[in-house]
């Protein structure tokens, strides 16, 4: 009993990035740690099924509104065998449900004081001095390990150590071209700074998408464009500009064309998300 006690008693150290770590494939099934990753990820993207996008129920932080259905056909469980899991869960204290008729919206527990080295080192106690270890805070940030205001504490951290390095670099007293040469490192180093904090946001945003369906695109590669590989360059071109720039942007194609790209946004950008969460480094 003492011994069961003490086991239960024991937290451990585990955050996302952990639970990234732990994923692994086996087989179409999903297993339970495989499941409860899954949840993990559809809670910090705010995760919300299609069909349920026009549901009047507003996300808090930190929850996903999906189905029991979706959840067994996604994780290739009986759908008892959701509801049992998602049972213990709340039982145990690690979720929250608010049930609807034909869905129910999840929230996680998660602990915001941090845990390990995923924030609590970012408090101001420790410097972030090292691009390395601002790439990794910023890789944390993109999928939702980090808050907006710790990251901004961190890129605020990383930018005075560098102004300091920039001004240890200089010559006490120098000359005027001197002065001049200091002020455009630190322009260079704030536009740089700036340059990957946007294509991380960019980063961000299109993570949210991992969750779509991709299959539209391919099949209007397949029955649209006849497997044609130049066409599906203008098209994935054109798809990526309406995204980015809007409808009204796009050159060289007809008004039907465009109409027809711009029902395609989602599931291109599903395979965006998805070819980033097989290669990170790729944008």
């Amino acid at each position: 009993m003492t011994k069961d006690k003490n086991r239960y008693a024991n937290q451990i150290l585990a955050d996302m990035e952990l639970f990234d770590f732990l994923k692994e494939k086996v087989g179409e099934r999903k297993t339970k740690t495989g499941a409860y990753h899954d949840l993990l990820e559809k809670c910090v993207a705010g995760f919300v099924v299609p069909f349920l996008k026009n549901h009047e129920y507003v996300l808090q932080a930190d929850q996903c509104h999906v189905t029991i259905s979706d959840l067994a056909s996604e994780w290739h469980w009986h759908r008892a065998t959701v509801r049992t899991f998602l049972d213990k869960l709340e039982d145990m204290g690690h979720i929250y449900r608010t049930r609807f008729a034909k869905s129910v919206v999840i929230t996680m527990v998660f602990n915001k004081t941090g845990i390990g080295n995923s924030t609590t080192t970012y408090n101001g106690q420790a410097e972030i001095r090292s691009a390395d270890e601002f790439d990794a805070a910023l890789s944390k940030w993109i999928t939702g390990n980090l808050t907006d205001s710790q990251m901004g504490d961190i890129c605020e951290q990383y930018y005075v150590s560098r102004l300091k390095e920039i001004a240890d670099n200089s010559p006490v007293g120098g000359s005027g071209s001197q002065t001049s040469s200091k002020d455009k490192s630190t322009d260079e180093l704030t536009r740089t700074l700036v340059q990957r904090i946007a294509v991380a946001g960019l980063k961000r945003a299109i993570r949210n998408s991992r969750f779509d369906n991709p299959t539209a695109f391919i099949d209007f590669f397949h029955f649209e464009l006849g497997d044609d590989w130049s066409s599906l360059l203008a098209a994935s071109k054109m798809t990526a500009k309406i995204i980015l720039d809007g409808e009204s942007k796009v050159t060289g194609a007809s008004s039907d064309e465009i109409e027809i790209l711009a029902t395609l946004k989602e599931p291109f950008k599903a395979l965006w998300a998805k070819c980033r969460e097989d290669d990170s480094d790729l944008l």
